[in-house]
């Protein structure tokens, strides 16, 4: 008896440990700058910036910082706050000020809990201390890893890569928000190099959601030519009308063969969601760009159309569970159209295919269009262990992937 009342203390403490663990997981948003300078002075409170922005502040912040938009910090400044806490926000009166006016100033808030864990991404690292520093910039990961971080987070955290928060250490950071990423100068440092640092992103709970169940097929509107392989969005609305969401959120690319293009090789002259893909062979150092298609995670409301009911042709036996598009056309000519825009996978008992475990195999024409629904599948035939799945292949203009 004895022993079991232990047991259950210890369970007990190791959940709130795990909980309190959770809450002192911390992320700052981006800078906000919604008042300008008025002949009454600058306003930044909480109430009024949630009110436009509630999805991207966190209903109660820890901490807040501020500076002026040309970048001085607030306590450099020389004027006197009326309001200045993570509760309330930023005011400053120039009815209070003895020297000056107040500045146009800008605020970011600390937040923790559910509002930086509901939607995050991994961790990156990919740049060194080096000469200059360590810089985790945003833009320079949303090409490197396309669709795997939203186009605007909400909130980014940065710790060191032995997972201390840059918060303890004792670096000056040059920048650490939400817009731009994160840099740290070894300049600024005093004589010594900025610690190896990684971070991750804070998205919309919809980057989430959507990335899960909103997909087109693999689109290839272009082939390479004496100038490059260029799969713009413009010009796949046009190649595929129906087929193409007008505001994707996320990209990602290819080769024909089904090598990811960061295996490639290629130097892009773009990879992202306002424009789309283009290799040009004028960039490339020693070889002609490849053969590319794309495939767009667009707004869950693109995928709202039309769908068809689900389908379970295969069982998992020695080479796999197959639900390939050209059977279901034969067998239900009728009730699949001639080319789905999007397909979703799911196992018999109702788990959803990315959560399986499983690998999957894509490519081979229409023969395997998209076996199951994942993010990111790997070419590695022949299938084994399969879940037993089925498979909705979209019948008219929109549906789910």
């Amino acid at each position: 008896m004895l022993v079991f009342q232990s047991f259950a203390v210890w369970c007990l403490l190791a959940s709130d440990l795990q909980l309190f663990a959770t809450a002192l997981e911390t992320c700052k948003t981006a800078w906000f700058d919604e008042g300008d300078v008025s002949r009454d002075g600058d306003s930044e409170l909480l109430s009024d910036l949630r009110r436009k922005h509630w999805t991207r502040i966190c209903s109660n912040p820890v901490d807040m910082e501020a500076q002026t938009v040309s970048g001085v910090k607030s306590q450099y400044t020389r004027n006197t706050f009326h309001t200045f806490s993570a509760s309330e926000g930023l005011l400053c009166l120039n009815s209070e000020q003895k020297l000056r006016q107040c500045d146009d100033y800008k605020v970011k808030f600390t937040c923790t809990g559910q509002f930086c864990s509901e939607c995050r991404t991994r961790w990156f690292d990919h740049d060194d201390p080096t000469r200059n520093g360590d810089y985790e910039v945003l833009s320079d990961l949303q090409k490197i890893h396309p669709g795997e971080i939203c186009p605007q987070p909400i909130a980014i955290e940065v710790q060191t890569v032995s997972g201390e928060p840059a918060s303890n250490t004792s670096d000056t950071f040059l920048n650490y928000d939400a817009t731009y990423g994160f840099a740290c100068a070894n300049a600024d440092q005093g004589g010594r190099s900025c610690e190896d640092y990684r971070v991750r992103f804070t998205c919309p709970k919809e980057f989430c959601q959507v990335s899960e169940q909103c997909r087109t097929r693999w689109l290839n509107g272009d082939t390479p030519s004496d100038e490059g392989d260029v799969e713009s969005i413009l010009q796949l609305l046009k190649t595929f009308p129906g087929q193409v969401c007008k505001n994707p959120i996320s990209i990602g690319a290819q080769t024909a063969s089904g090598i990811s293009a960061n295996h490639t090789g290629d130097t892009y002259l773009s990879y992202d969601v306002t424009f789309g893909f283009a290799c040009i062979n004028a960039k490339q150092k020693s070889k002609q760009c490849e053969d590319y298609q794309v495939i767009l995670t667009c707004p869950s409301d693109f995928c709202q159309g039309c769908r068809t009911r689900w389908f379970d042709l295969d069982d998992p036996t020695r080479r796999g569970d197959y639900e390939t598009l050209l059977r279901l056309q034969t067998l239900y000519p009728s009730q699949v159209c001639s080319k789905p825009v999007a397909i979703e996978a799911m196992t018999v008992s109702g788990v959803p295919a990315h959560q399986t475990g499983d690998v999957f195999q894509v490519g081979m024409s229409a023969l395997l269009e998209l076996v199951l629904r994942m993010e990111r599948c790997t070419l590695k035939p022949p299938l084994s262990g399969c879940e037993r799945a089925k498979a909705a292949g979209g019948l008219g203009s929109r549906v789910t992937d």
